[in-house]
């Protein structure tokens, strides 16, 4: 296995809400989720190189028959690989509370009364009000990468270097540097058996069977993901009705 990382400095508050949250109202994660890190990469790869790069493709068996394989090789490479991360110590996340206003579906409230007088409903769009939480992060994040051989670590290193945001869209990140030595995560999964402290939450990932049609939004077919709870090395610092502050340990 090869290991490398790369660090992204965020340039702007971050948000991304857990993925079986409500629209209505979703406190936010604090790291990037490997799924969201992978679909950013995904995104990258398609608007540079075209989507035809997944497309199955077709190899010379020892007959001369030609024969489909079933999967890319380059859409296994991004998920099979292994994500996690590194914070430095002192680095501070102030998660800010905030309503904003959103679209949503209207719905059909007509009563019965009104469809017997003829009254058409007209679908389209309705604001609403919504809690979202902003998470300013002071310090890069270090995001680990383990994949199977050195030509994979290539390919992804043509285009980690050119996602400029994860998350929400605005929630920009600037890419640093690359690192081939990168230190021990210690955002790690949860162990009951293990006196961790810092702050529990739930991350997603692509799930060992997920095809690129799966997470291709183009496609009606539905993704499937698989979720680990982490432990992140941070602990409360201050706290108001408006935000909370936390600091790595």
């Amino acid at each position: 296995m090869v290991r490398f990382s790369v660090k992204y400095l965020p340039t702007a508050l971050f948000s991304l809400k857990d993925s079986n949250a409500t629209n209505s109202g979703a406190k936010s994660l604090f790291l990037p989720s490997p799924y969201s890190v992978k679909m950013a990469l995904l995104n990258q790869i398609i608007t540079i190189e075209g989507v035809e790069i997944f497309n199955p493709k077709e190899e010379e068996t020892t007959k001369g028959k030609k024969k489909k394989l079933q999967e890319s090789e380059i859409f296994e490479a991004i998920r099979d690989a292994k994500i996690s991360f590194y914070l430095p110590q002192g680095s501070k996340f102030c998660v800010n509370n905030a309503f904003v206003k959103i679209l949503k579906i209207k719905e059909d409230k007509s009563s019965k009364k009104d469809k017997e007088a003829g009254k058409i409903f007209e679908p389209g769009f309705q604001e609403t009000i919504s809690f979202r939480e902003y998470i300013q992060i002071t310090h890069p994040l270090e995001i680990i990468f383990e994949v199977s051989d050195t030509s994979q670590e290539v390919f992804l290193k043509n285009y980690l270097h050119k996602i400029n945001y994860f998350g929400k869209r605005g929630c920009f990140f600037q890419f640093l540097e690359y690192n081939d030595n990168p230190p021990e995560a210690n955002v790690v999964p949860f162990d009951v058996k293990k006196g961790l402290s810092g702050i529990l939450q739930k991350y997603d990932d692509f799930d060992e069977l997920v095809t690129f049609e799966m997470v291709n939004n183009f496609s009606g077919k539905s993704t499937k993901r698989k979720e680990e709870i982490w432990v992140l090395p941070l602990r409360s610092r201050t706290s108001s009705k408006s935000y909370t502050s936390y600091v790595s340990i």
